[in-house]
């Protein structure tokens, strides 16, 4: 007798499912994506005192340098999240993988500051493009109770990726020069984009938006959701699914005030975090505290991030998430004025970097919860892509706006001042959204 043909609402499907071993190994190899995206977007950091060394650059020079590849990131957000939604968050976010991982590994041979400059906005695209697929795959694939807490551990790889990185950069970039960090950058997300084509599976939305996928399709579903006894000839369909991808579907359904405000967030918090990440060890360096020091309180921001991240998400799950992240915005905005008050001295600026990462860099990783539940999986990855081009917009003019301000040649804490104030900017804006 043949099987009857049954209709199965996919995103009410997985909403429902309990959390597997598939699940596990999406978020774990996700998780590897966000550590090696957190590396290499940070690695200029750690390398800009010798780079401006070798190459005689000032510091009203390093904005551009700095700025190079996150142009990039903001292009790759915007094209790579638009790609991911018509070709698939698997396939797209592999080929992020291997262009920044090469474009690291290429920047090791730059020969001048041009050279440079090209070859980390080539990585950029990569490393804007990476993320916006990274989110909208583990979202697709989690369960709804669980799918925030998933998405905060996947992010919170950013930070383990810039950690790492400044443990390598403090192991061999003394010693052996700014070149090998690259070395080690660019090798890691290549070999990860070769585990990506074996292990890796397609987003199950995705498929299901997709013509012709069933066979696919039902096969994931089985691995994701065992209790459904899914065919390959079965009809499976998304509530909300559209033909469309483009941006003008951000703004319709009542959609306006919720994507302005999160671009806004997204503007100004990626605007403060970079100015950190880039600028502050050559500050530090620039006030007379030893290389080796100053990569440390990088890695300081990062350890504050990851644990920071970690209680943003038990307080989320316990509490409003939005009103949580706003307070996160604020408390931010104090610890980054706070970095200013240690004068440069080695112990203040690292406790206060920490406390930092704890709370901006956190809220970076609970904006990405907030975005995926703004928008239907038809757009998400288009929603998430157009919310971090606008990061990546901010991301761009704050290592510019440390070279202006450099100019003027400012006290240490003014630095400060001026890039925690646009943190309250942010709460507020959290603060006004309404529930998706």
């Amino acid at each position: 007798m043949k099987e009857p043909v049954r209709t199965w609402d996919v995103a009410a499907r997985l909403n429902d499912a309990p959390l597997g071993a598939l699940h596990w190994l999406v978020l774990a190899l996700t998780f590897a994506v966000a550590a090696t995206d957190g590396l290499d977007a940070q690695i200029i950091g750690f390398t800009a005192p010798q780079i401006a060394a070798e190459f005689g650059i000032g510091n009203d020079r390093l904005g551009p340098v700095f700025s190079a590849a996150l142009l990039g990131m903001t292009a790759g957000a915007l094209l790579f999240g638009t790609l991911g939604d018509r070709f698939g968050r698997r396939r797209t976010m592999i080929a992020c993988v291997a262009l920044f991982g090469g474009g690291t590994l290429l920047t090791a041979f730059a020969g001048s500051v041009t050279q440079l400059m090209l070859l980390r906005l080539v990585t950029g695209l990569g490393l804007g493009g990476a993320l916006p697929n990274a989110v909208t795959l583990v979202a697709e694939c989690a369960p709804g109770k669980h799918r925030p807490l998933l998405v905060t551990l996947m992010y919170i790889g950013f930070f383990v990726g810039g950690l790492l990185g400044g443990v390598i950069a403090g192991s061999l970039v003394v010693d052996h020069g700014w070149r090998v960090m690259f070395y080690v950058g660019g090798g890691l997300p290549l070999a990860l984009s070769l585990l990506l084509l074996a292990l890796l599976p397609e987003s199950p939305q995705y498929l299901a938006r997709r013509a012709g996928a069933g066979g696919q399709l039902s096969g994931l579903l089985a691995r994701l959701d065992p209790a459904g006894a899914y065919g390959a000839h079965d009809r499976y369909t998304l509530p909300e699914a559209s033909s469309r991808a483009d941006v003008g579907e951000l703004f319709r359904h009542r959609r306006v005030r919720n994507t302005v405000l999160l671009w806004l967030a997204f503007f100004i918090n990626l605007l403060v975090l970079f100015f950190l990440m880039n600028w502050l060890p050559k500050l530090l360096v620039d006030g007379g505290v030893p290389l080796a020091q100053a990569i440390r309180v990088t890695v300081m921001f990062n350890v504050g991030g990851v644990l920071g991240a970690l209680v943003l998400a038990w307080l989320s799950a316990r509490h409003n998430p939005r009103r949580m992240l706003a307070a996160f915005f604020a408390l931010g905005a104090i610890a980054i004025m706070a970095i200013g008050l240690g004068d440069g001295r080695f112990a203040p600026v690292a406790a206060a970097c920490f406390a930092t990462g704890l709370f901006a860099g956190a809220a970076q990783v609970g904006l990405y919860p907030i975005a995926t539940q703004v928008y239907p999986s038809a757009v998400r990855a288009t929603g998430v892509g157009w919310a971090q081009a606008w990061g990546r917009i901010g991301s761009i003019f704050g290592p510019l706006a440390g070279g202006w301000l450099a100019v003027l040649e400012p006290r240490f804490a003014i630095y400060f001042l001026v890039f925690g104030a646009p943190l309250l900017v942010a709460a507020a804006a959290i603060a006004a959204m309404r529930d998706a």
